[in-house]
Protein backbone atom coordinates (compact mmCIF):
# COMPACT_ATOMS: atom_id res chain seq x y z
CA UNK A 1 0.00 0.00 0.00
CA UNK A 2 3.31 2.91 0.62
CA UNK A 3 4.57 2.07 -2.67
CA UNK A 4 1.42 3.19 -4.22
CA UNK A 5 1.27 5.52 -2.24
CA UNK A 6 4.57 6.83 -2.86
CA UNK A 7 4.03 6.28 -6.78
CA UNK A 8 1.22 8.75 -6.59
CA UNK A 9 2.97 11.28 -4.82
CA UNK A 10 5.85 10.82 -7.61
CA UNK A 11 3.36 11.06 -10.59
CA UNK A 12 1.89 14.79 -8.91
CA UNK A 13 5.15 15.92 -8.85
CA UNK A 14 6.16 15.23 -11.90
CA UNK A 15 3.12 16.60 -12.90
CA UNK A 16 3.56 19.96 -11.12
CA UNK A 17 7.47 20.38 -12.34
CA UNK A 18 6.28 19.45 -16.17
CA UNK A 19 3.53 22.01 -15.44
CA UNK A 20 5.80 24.64 -14.01
CA UNK A 21 8.35 23.96 -16.91
CA UNK A 22 5.71 24.87 -19.64
CA UNK A 23 4.75 27.71 -17.75
CA UNK A 24 8.06 28.91 -17.83
CA UNK A 25 8.28 28.32 -21.77
CA UNK A 26 5.34 29.91 -22.03
CA UNK A 27 6.65 32.74 -20.52
CA UNK A 28 10.01 32.90 -22.16
CA UNK A 29 8.62 32.87 -25.88
CA UNK A 30 5.90 35.34 -24.47
CA UNK A 31 8.69 37.74 -24.20
CA UNK A 32 11.65 36.72 -26.77
CA UNK A 33 8.44 36.79 -29.55
CA UNK A 34 6.58 39.49 -30.12
CA UNK A 35 2.85 39.46 -30.47
CA UNK A 36 1.47 40.03 -33.49
CA UNK A 37 -0.87 42.59 -32.97
CA UNK A 38 -2.22 45.19 -30.31
CA UNK A 39 -5.62 44.15 -29.64
CA UNK A 40 -4.78 40.75 -28.36
CA UNK A 41 -2.23 41.84 -26.00
CA UNK A 42 -4.30 43.14 -23.33
CA UNK A 43 -6.14 40.28 -21.72
CA UNK A 44 -7.10 40.79 -18.71
CA UNK A 45 -8.05 37.90 -16.36
CA UNK A 46 -11.33 36.99 -14.30
CA UNK A 47 -12.29 35.15 -10.98
CA UNK A 48 -16.03 33.60 -11.37
CA UNK A 49 -17.39 33.24 -7.80
CA UNK A 50 -20.35 31.60 -7.27
CA UNK A 51 -22.58 31.03 -3.94
CA UNK A 52 -25.65 30.36 -2.76
CA UNK A 53 -26.73 33.88 -3.12
CA UNK A 54 -24.73 35.11 -5.55
CA UNK A 55 -22.60 34.87 -8.76
CA UNK A 56 -19.87 37.22 -9.16
CA UNK A 57 -17.09 38.13 -11.54
CA UNK A 58 -14.08 39.86 -10.70
CA UNK A 59 -11.76 41.37 -12.90
CA UNK A 60 -8.79 43.23 -12.30
CA UNK A 61 -8.39 46.29 -14.64
CA UNK A 62 -5.12 48.55 -13.54
CA UNK A 63 -4.91 51.64 -15.56
CA UNK A 64 -8.77 52.22 -16.57
CA UNK A 65 -11.40 54.49 -15.29
CA UNK A 66 -15.38 52.94 -15.10
CA UNK A 67 -16.02 55.48 -18.23
CA UNK A 68 -13.73 53.18 -20.61
CA UNK A 69 -15.67 49.85 -19.01
CA UNK A 70 -18.58 48.94 -21.25
CA UNK A 71 -20.67 46.09 -19.84
CA UNK A 72 -23.81 44.26 -21.81
CA UNK A 73 -25.71 41.38 -21.75
CA UNK A 74 -27.34 39.44 -24.33
CA UNK A 75 -29.48 36.86 -23.92
CA UNK A 76 -27.04 34.51 -21.31
CA UNK A 77 -23.94 35.97 -22.31
CA UNK A 78 -22.09 38.86 -20.27
CA UNK A 79 -19.47 40.71 -21.77
CA UNK A 80 -17.22 43.28 -20.84
CA UNK A 81 -15.38 45.40 -23.08
CA UNK A 82 -12.77 48.49 -23.03
CA UNK A 83 -9.23 49.59 -23.74
CA UNK A 84 -6.31 50.71 -21.96
CA UNK A 85 -3.82 52.51 -24.08
CA UNK A 86 0.06 53.97 -23.17
CA UNK A 87 0.92 56.52 -25.17
CA UNK A 88 4.25 57.95 -25.32
CA UNK A 89 5.62 61.67 -25.80
CA UNK A 90 6.96 61.92 -29.50
CA UNK A 91 10.48 61.58 -28.13
CA UNK A 92 10.07 58.56 -26.31
CA UNK A 93 9.89 54.61 -27.43
CA UNK A 94 10.29 51.57 -25.12
CA UNK A 95 13.71 49.80 -24.47
CA UNK A 96 11.04 46.98 -22.71
CA UNK A 97 7.48 46.83 -22.66
CA UNK A 98 6.19 44.38 -20.39
CA UNK A 99 3.00 45.70 -19.32
CA UNK A 100 0.06 45.01 -21.94
CA UNK A 101 -2.16 47.23 -23.72
CA UNK A 102 -5.14 47.61 -26.41
CA UNK A 103 -8.42 46.85 -26.55
CA UNK A 104 -9.93 43.50 -25.08
CA UNK A 105 -13.52 41.69 -24.56
CA UNK A 106 -14.47 38.73 -22.60
CA UNK A 107 -17.86 37.26 -22.63
CA UNK A 108 -19.26 35.00 -19.96
CA UNK A 109 -22.07 32.53 -19.45
CA UNK A 110 -24.31 33.25 -16.90
CA UNK A 111 -25.86 30.44 -15.29
CA UNK A 112 -29.01 29.73 -15.54
CA UNK A 113 -30.19 30.16 -12.06
CA UNK A 114 -28.85 33.70 -11.90
CA UNK A 115 -31.36 36.90 -12.02
CA UNK A 116 -29.78 38.69 -14.64
CA UNK A 117 -32.39 41.37 -14.14
CA UNK A 118 -30.93 42.57 -11.03
CA UNK A 119 -26.82 42.44 -12.36
CA UNK A 120 -24.62 45.37 -10.55
CA UNK A 121 -21.42 46.12 -11.67
CA UNK A 122 -19.05 48.24 -9.19
CA UNK A 123 -15.27 49.39 -10.35
CA UNK A 124 -13.00 50.49 -6.87
CA UNK A 125 -8.90 50.44 -6.98
CA UNK A 126 -8.68 49.17 -10.38
CA UNK A 127 -10.82 45.78 -9.90
CA UNK A 128 -14.70 45.50 -11.68
CA UNK A 129 -16.84 43.46 -9.55
CA UNK A 130 -20.16 42.41 -11.35
CA UNK A 131 -22.65 40.45 -8.90
CA UNK A 132 -25.87 38.81 -9.80
CA UNK A 133 -27.96 37.57 -7.25
CA UNK A 134 -29.36 33.69 -7.68
CA UNK A 135 -32.66 33.16 -9.13
CA UNK A 136 -33.71 33.69 -12.32
CA UNK A 137 -35.96 36.03 -14.21
CA UNK A 138 -36.99 36.55 -18.06
CA UNK A 139 -36.52 40.29 -17.79
CA UNK A 140 -34.45 41.22 -20.76
CA UNK A 141 -31.49 43.68 -19.43
CA UNK A 142 -28.83 44.76 -21.91
CA UNK A 143 -26.55 47.57 -20.74
CA UNK A 144 -25.23 47.59 -16.90
CA UNK A 145 -24.12 50.66 -15.68
CA UNK A 146 -20.51 50.59 -13.49
CA UNK A 147 -20.87 52.19 -10.29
Amino acid sequence: MKATSDLHELGEEIEKQVHKFGQELHDFVERVVPTSTKAKDFRPEADLIVSDKTFSIVMDLPGLTKKEIAITRKQDVLTIRGERDVELAENEHYKRKERKSGAFMRSFAIPEEADASNITASFRNGVLTIQLPMGSTDEDTTHIPVQ
